[in-house]
């Protein structure tokens, strides 16, 4: 089970990485979008300053045609490094860069993936990831939890090293739901895993041990004993 965060705010990241056990972060044009107009190889560099080398930094290529996306996946893994992963969406011609890009030991990871067949081919054509998008699936009336759980067995049954990240979440169910289904991954918005933690029950009982505390102990704290 892993979380990454669906972001590219260098203070969300940077914040979040602190906290939250993050093990990648996950970026496209319209989360790129919201940093304003920002030098996209440039703010990219940033985040995998402050990532590291260890985690994955996820990008997405913008090309529609199989020969450009090559191109800019190249660019992407020359500029930003092995360990970047090149966001290739699962059309035709995004299936067709996929292929050769496996064969040149490239991380693939799916991406704007919304039914089943879509992430079986992707899974053959050798993807380490399939970001299946699981709230927009739902407004399409598509049962994202299904999906996930199809392509979860799917990858049993094929002992491969593909993993399912599901993204897109609009509420905490959503990835826990996600999870269950069978998703090893989920990216999630900084924001969103914050409201994770910001149950008033958690607040209340952290509250009633500190009053029970202070009833016995006064202002002290257990170092101090």
């Amino acid at each position: 089970m892993e979380f990454m965060l669906d972001t590219a705010n260098l203070e969300n990241i940077t914040q979040g990485l602190e906290i939250y056990p993050i093990i990648g972060v996950t970026t496209n044009p319209s989360i790129l979008k919201k940093e304003g107009k920002v030098d996209f190889f440039e703010h990219l560099a940033q985040i995998r300053s402050i990532i590291g080398p260890e985690r994955s930094l996820h990008v997405q290529v913008v090309s529609q045609d199989a020969k450009h996306i090559i191109m800019e996946a190249e660019k992407i893994r020359y500029r930003l490094g092995e360990n970047t992963f090149v966001k290739v969406p699962v059309t035709e011609n995004g299936l067709k860069a996929i292929k050769f890009l496996a064969t040149e030991n490239f991380h693939i990871t799916a991406t704007a993936v919304y039914t089943t067949i879509q992430g079986m081919l992707a899974m053959l054509a050798g993807v380490r990831y399939i970001a299946c998008y699981y709230n927009r699936m739902l407004n399409c009336d598509i049962d994202a939890s299904r999906v996930i759980h199809e392509l979860s067995s799917l990858l049993w049954a094929s002992h491969g090293d593909c993993q399912i990240m599901a993204a897109s979440f609009k509420n905490i169910n959503e990835i826990t739901t996600a999870f269950s289904n069978g998703a090893s991954c989920c990216t999630v918005p900084y924001e969103l895993l914050e409201t994770g933690l910001s149950n008033p029950s958690i607040a209340n009982a952290v509250h009633d041990f500190d009053t029970d505390w202070v009833a016995i102990h006064g202002d002290s704290k257990i170092y101090d004993l």
